[in-house]
């Protein structure tokens, strides 16, 4: 039997609410609550197999050497051929292949040699990334303009003046030599150098496009680079000066140049960034091995291994406690800020920490270890080309063989019907150049990849593919309580003993790693204790000054038989459900004093959601048993509530209106994934991440203004590049078919409209109001970022 809302299994005995059992009071609350209605629809499928993906062994595996997105195609069709592949897909912005296998015929070390050749490199992603070779690239990138620049002035001295009508050189006797013969031999040579050197790329991406069967960018801007040489080459030996086009060939290949050299820093400013992060998130493992204690990483891990895991350290992986017991803490699963004593035959799960004690478990078979998580996340989110983006490629893509075809047809016409057959060429080349879809192309990557540069200059880290594209205004605002709205340290709110109980508590609990220890431990340094025995998920004993002095639970005090004085009792224990641990002081068989402690709240939380408030309806949504002394500032509040719940009210709330959610841990992820925006706050677990659209690490929560500031001032960069490339290609393709437009001014044109998309992704992005800038007061009617005014505003 299973729980009615969320689908884990149930206790014995269950509980109940009419005729319908739930695994934990949280369930049935939320069930009452919302009724039947919350179970409508169904929660986002988890990342895993594709749909009709065969199955199969899955690995990811580096691609080094792609150019272009038809890399993907010429990659996928490749490997389409090496029957113990399932499936491949490959992915040009995250240079990645995810691949289905035959495990039973393939190792996964075979795999980087089965897609290696014709000119890409395969490693598999558990392997260091190779070094970048950005000396290369910026050798082209300074060899571009240096020469462009030579070429430009050239023009600008002799041939633009001519043109216009300024100056007629070949009435300069001093000069003449210069601009019909030094000048055009000098062009000629520096623009072939170009062409030879420079375009490379440009052209080797041209030829992946016809081997793929996809013509992709690079296929017209090669045309139109080609075209624009080869004629001026046949103009400068035939002698006709005035018709050289060696600026056009110069100015494509320069501005594809150093737009894809400053895209793709961007780019990989950004995944560094996060796989920095991955790093991070992904320890080691001590393991037996041959009766040996052997520390290995995590992708090395193999299922049914036993783990040792002492204090202070992850518990990296799902298993069952075969040996020791430990006080972990879980808040990062369930919320709850207090650690929970484990035993032997207990489930440990991935993600929590040991704080006392030391245990030994056996890995789950079927669990995936962070690093494999991790590498899905980079996966799922980077290789998306929904939305903006998507409509961007497939309008560049169509536009392409349009182009193509287009300008064709214009030369056949003009020159059948009696045009020169230099003007019919120089229509259809002004048609090529003017409707090179650079603006397309470096519309949606290049304001994207400065927001995301511009969030990690900030210290956030944007990892959904589509952020930018979701609602701008939300209904609900839900939020996680313990690691987001509280920093999940220990602080003593009371304390009920006299100084010399302080002292000795204080002294005792020096030696004990667990979070409430170090609050008490605090309080008092007068005092030193030795001979520690510590009693994980209960308390200490340690000797101090020859007396042995016991701190810890009610469970402790019981195990020794010691009473706890029943109006010391009702002080500590009989405020509100939830306000946090009592720890008790004893020595010689009597309780002396205790003390309250509690999870510490973020400085400025208050200010943050009544900021909130005034323009959307905020949800506290907690794991927690109680959520303490936050309730009173939410609209409405949801605690005791398991992971698989909290999505299913977060679904609820969706069907209302556009939902925004913060949390940090892996209890969160279900829900995160659910919200139309969701957050990653304060330290995130690798689920949290995972789900998450933005990760924003570090305690001050003001921070998340900053992010809806950058996420709207990025979308706003998108539509205007959009915009303009719609506006440009409207205007130029006509003026081009219609023989107004020669090929230096549609150069002119195409390069003018790729720079002011460049030059408006690049500029600065509006600071916005957390780290590095005071949270505004909270009072009614306070001014929201775009992202947070309420739905229908």
């Amino acid at each position: 039997m299973t729980c009615r809302l969320c689908g884990l299994p149930l206790p014995a005995p269950p509980f109940r609410a009419g005729e319908n059992s739930f695994c934990c009071p949280g369930c049935r609350e939320v069930f009452q609550r919302f009724g039947d209605v919350i179970l409508d629809g169904r929660a986002r499928a988890p990342a895993g197999p594709q749909p009709g993906e065969p199955e199969g062994a899955v690995a990811f595996l580096r691609i080094e050497g792609m150019h272009c997105s038809s890399c993907e195609t010429l990659i996928d069709r490749m490997a389409e051929r090496i029957g113990p592949l399932h499936a491949v897909r490959s992915n040009y912005a995250t240079a990645t292949a995810r691949v289905v296998y035959d495990p039973e015929k393939l190792r996964e070390e075979d795999l980087p040699a089965l897609l290696s050749g014709s000119g890409y490199r395969a490693s598999l992603r558990s392997q260091p990334r190779p070094a970048p070779d950005t000396d290369r690239a910026l050798f082209r990138v300074v060899t571009a303009t240096s020469l462009a620049a030579v070429v430009m002035m050239l023009y600008l001295a002799f041939f633009y003046p001519t043109h216009l009508g300024l100056v007629d050189y070949a009435d300069l006797e001093p000069v003449r030599w210069l601009a019909f013969g030094a000048a055009p031999a000098a062009i000629f040579v520096l623009t072939s150098a170009m062409v030879a050197y420079v375009g490379l790329p440009l052209f080797r991406g041209a030829l992946v496009g016809i081997r793929a069967g996809v013509l992709n960018m690079d296929n017209l801007l090669s045309v139109a680079v080609l075209a624009a040489y080869a004629y001026s080459t046949v103009q400068v030996f035939r002698g006709n000066l005035d018709e050289m086009y060696f600026d056009v060939a110069a100015a494509i290949l320069t501005v594809v140049t150093v737009g894809r050299y400053f895209e793709a820093g961007a780019r990989a400013r950004a995944a560094g960034a996060l796989e920095r992060l991955m790093d991070a998130w992904t320890p080691v493992a001590r393991v037996m091995r041959e009766g040996r204690p052997t520390t290995v990483p995590l992708d090395r891990l193999r299922p049914g291994e036993t783990l040792t895991v002492g204090p202070g350290e992850a518990i990296p992986i799902d298993g069952i406690i075969q040996t020791g017991n430990a006080a972990v803490d879980i808040s990062l699963l369930t919320g709850e800020p207090f650690p929970v004593r484990q035993e032997p035959g207990d489930l440990a799960r991935g993600g929590t920490i040991v704080v006392e004690g030391e245990i030994s478990l056996i890995a789950d078979p079927a669990a995936e270890s962070q690093l494999q998580t991790l590498t899905r996340i980079l996966w799922d989110v980077q290789s998306s080309t929904s939305g903006a983006r998507g409509l961007a490629d497939r309008v560049a893509r169509a536009f392409v063989p349009f182009v193509l075809v287009l300008a064709a047809a214009v030369s056949i016409w003009f020159f059948t019907s009696g045009s020169p057959l230099r003007d019919a060429v120089l229509v259809g080349l002004a048609t090529l150049i003017v409707s090179c879809p650079c603006t397309f192309g470096l519309a949606v990557p290049l304001a994207t990849a400065a927001g995301v540069s511009a969030a990690l200059g900030r210290g956030i880290i944007f990892t959904s593919a589509d952020l930018f594209e979701r609602p701008r205004d939300f209904r609900t605002v839900v939020f996680d309580k313990t690691g987001t709205l509280s920093t999940g340290a220990m602080s003593v709110e009371r304390i009920e003993a006299a100084p010399g109980a302080v002292a000795r508590a204080a002294a005792v609990e020096r030696l004990s790693p667990h979070p409430v220890a170090r609050a008490i431990a605090g309080l008092d340094a007068s005092l030193s204790a030795r001979e520690m025995e510590p009693h994980p998920g209960r308390g200490v004993i340690a000797t101090v000054g020859g007396t042995r002095v016991a701190v810890g639970g009610r469970a402790l005090f019981a195990a020794l038989g010691w009473d706890v004085p029943a109006p010391l009792a009702a002080r500590l224990e009989g405020g509100a459900p939830g306000a946090g641990v009592v720890s008790y002081v004893g020595w010689e068989g009597a309780v002396r004093g205790g003390f309250l402690t509690r999870d510490s709240a973020r400085a400025q939380w208050r200010d943050v959601v009544a900021r909130i408030r005034s323009g959307a309806r905020t949800v506290l949504l907690t794991g927690a048993e109680h959520p303490g002394g936050y309730g009173p500032d939410f609209d409405e509040v949801h605690s005791g509530v398991p992971p698989e719940a909290k999505a299913a009210i977060v679904r609820h709330y969706r069907g209302e209106g556009p939902v925004a959610m913060i949390g940090d841990g892996s209890n969160d992820a279900p829900a995160l994934s659910e919200a139309d925006l969701s957050i990653a706050f304060g330290a995130p677990t690798a689920l949290a991440a995972e789900a998450a659209d933005i990760v924003i690490p570090g305690q001050d929560l003001a921070r998340i203004f900053d992010a809806f500031a950058l996420v709207a001032a990025t979308r706003r960069r998108i539509r205007q590049n959009l915009a303009w490339a719609l506006l440009y290609n409207a205007t130029a393709i006509p003026l081009a078919l219609s023989g107004l437009l020669n090929p230096l001014f549609a150069a002119l044109a195409m390069s003018a409209s790729s720079v002011l998309v460049i030059w408006n992704s690049s500029r600065p992005l509006p600071a916005g109001e957390g780290a590095g800038a005071p949270a505004r007061p909270a009072r009614a009617g306070a001014p929201l970022p775009a992202m947070m005014k309420p739905a229908g505003e």
